[in-house]
């Protein structure tokens, strides 16, 4: 009898001991979290326009690309089904250019002799889905905050991740709600927004960003985890004006000159010609007659549209910071980048800056909270004895 209450104590206190190290190690990194200013929410504005499209026309070569897809991984605990061998084949049946191997917290380089190789992982293993595509990885970051992230730990994480990688793309912000819109309003520093994704379209996320004059591009991909499932493969994907290698790539999604498509099975039912702007005026060639062109303002609001045509003009009111362009045909819809108003014709950059007096006092609180602890700890043990 005296051996199994012995037991159950050990085990008790192993117990004990194992949630401590688990919440020890989960709250660690709040302790080091930073505070931001964030620069405020103010519409796009200037007598220019900044076009992603200047210098695209019919000789352009646009590629197709998909940055997120998962293989079996981590013997199946993240739920990918296909080999790697099979998913880069399902891609490349459909004349992929670029295929990512984005499992999480891992850089896949089977196929990195491949021409439009790009190294990718997915980051995050948080209980909200607050996750990023990381395009162009140099490493692979481990930080991260597991359970609540106010907005300057989204913050603190896109600072975080940014000098490991080329292009940071937030991850599926409607799943889960992991991203609110209203972050959008205030956060900064990052390239892109996954607004197209099997799983969810984030297209509230993205108009928040903009009418807040933050100059967020897009990026579609199916997010898929078996590549022979009808509707989470070939379903969206991102055309980028560029060659098939890294830089290029790179430099093309910094800037714009891509855009996203909604379809099935790869195929393009329509294809960007040209998209021009004179003054305040634009005009969208697309290669065939599109069942309706939409123009999108400020708040998502939706300000004209045209019917069976594979040209259109819009003019830029007085009240519009933004357009940007949805191009139906086929039940197939293209989603272009926006243009928007600048004073000198540029991108506009919007940086948010570390508040050091709340951090410090942040850090100082749970510094002194963590001391507290661990004397509650050594009285405890002192006590025992």
């Amino acid at each position: 009898m005296k051996f199994f209450r012995g037991l159950i104590r050990w085990l008790t206190n192993f117990l004990l001991f194992l949630i401590t190290i688990s919440v020890v190690v989960t709250l660690f990194p709040y302790s080091f979290a930073s505070f931001y200013d964030f620069p405020p929410s103010i519409p796009f504005s200037g007598n220019k326009l900044y076009n992603p499209y200047n210098s695209v026309s019919k000789e352009t070569r646009f590629i197709k690309a998909n940055f997120h897809a998962h293989s079996h991984a981590y013997s199946g605990v993240t739920d990918g089904h296909s080999t790697e061998q099979d998913l880069f084949l399902g891609y490349k049946s459909m004349n992929y250019d670029v295929i990512g191997i984005s499992n999480y917290q891992t850089i896949n380089s089977t196929f990195g002799s491949d021409s439009g190789y790009v190294p990718v992982y997915e980051h995050g293993y948080n209980l909200w889905k607050r996750h990023h595509v990381c395009i162009g990885a140099k490493e692979v970051t481990c930080w991260d905050y597991l359970l609540f992230q106010s907005i300057h730990q989204k913050q603190d994480m896109i600072f975080r991740l940014k000098p490991t990688i080329d292009v940071l793309a937030i991850a599926h912000p409607k799943f889960r709600n992991s991203f609110e819109p209203n972050d959008f309003t205030q956060l900064t520093d990052y390239d892109c927004i996954e607004v197209l994704n099997h799983y969810r379209t984030s297209e509230s996320a993205w108009d928040s960003a903009l009418s807040a004059g933050r100059s967020a591009w897009i990026i579609a991909d199916d997010d898929s985890h078996n590549v022979k499932a009808n509707g989470e493969t070939g379903v969206c994907w991102t055309m980028i004006a560029s060659k098939p290698n890294r830089s290029e790539i790179v430099e093309a999604l910094k800037n714009g000159k891509s855009y996203g498509v909604e379809g099935k099975y790869g195929l393009n039912q329509n294809k960007l010609l040209s998209l021009k702007t004179d003054n305040l005026q634009c005009k969208i060639t697309c290669e065939s007659p599109a069942d309706s062109i939409q123009f999108i303002g400020q708040k998502g609001q939706l300000k004209a549209t045209d019917y069976k045509t594979k040209t259109s003009n819009y003019t830029f009111s007085q009240n519009d910071t933004y357009i940007r362009i949805k191009v139906f045909t086929n039940g197939s819809c293209m989603w272009l980048n926006p243009i928007f108003r600048t004073d000198n014709g540029a991108i506009i950059s919007l940086h948010s800056t570390e508040n050091l007096s709340k951090t410090w006092l942040w850090r100082i609180g749970w510094l002194l909270l963590w001391m507290s602890f661990i004397y509650s700890i050594y009285k405890k043990r002192k006590s025992h004895n």
